[in-house]
């Protein structure tokens, strides 16, 4: 069996954060902002989702069409990007423990990544797919 040319290339990440000293209240109506703002500027970005778990940790699951859409939202959040001034928000409001990327992650990709020096784990596919 082997993964259609759609569910091949999507990319997604499982991010796991705790929060930054901020209520509640703030980390909801932030979300919210930050999922607006995404999607707005990324339309190759198939979901951006906030999730509240156990002790008091913070999921984000980001769904992208392929590696080079995931590489775009990196670039916007980046110094001198579109969304640079709303990472630093995101930045204030949660710090990353780790984030899985499931999907077949370009070399590009996981360079900019490793520059970020954030935790990544990387999991390949091995088949499944995907609707939009």
């Amino acid at each position: 069996y082997a993964m259609s040319q759609t569910g091949k290339e999507e990319v997604t990440y499982v991010v796991t954060m705790s929060v930054n000293g901020k209520s509640e209240t703030e980390v909801d109506s932030f979300c919210d902002f930050y999922q607006n703002l995404v999607d707005g500027n990324e339309s190759a970005t198939f979901g951006w989702q906030f999730y509240r778990g156990a002790h008091e940790k913070i999921y984000l699951i980001e769904r992208y069409k392929n590696a080079d859409a995931a590489l775009q939202h990196i670039t916007n959040i980046s110094p001198g990007g579109i969304a640079e001034n709303e990472f630093k928000e995101f930045s204030d409001h949660f710090s990353i423990e780790m984030i899985l990327i499931h999907g077949d992650a370009s070399k590009g990709l996981e360079e900019a990544i490793a520059a970020i020096g954030l935790p990544v784990e990387y999991r390949k596919p091995i088949a499944g797919y995907s609707r939009n």
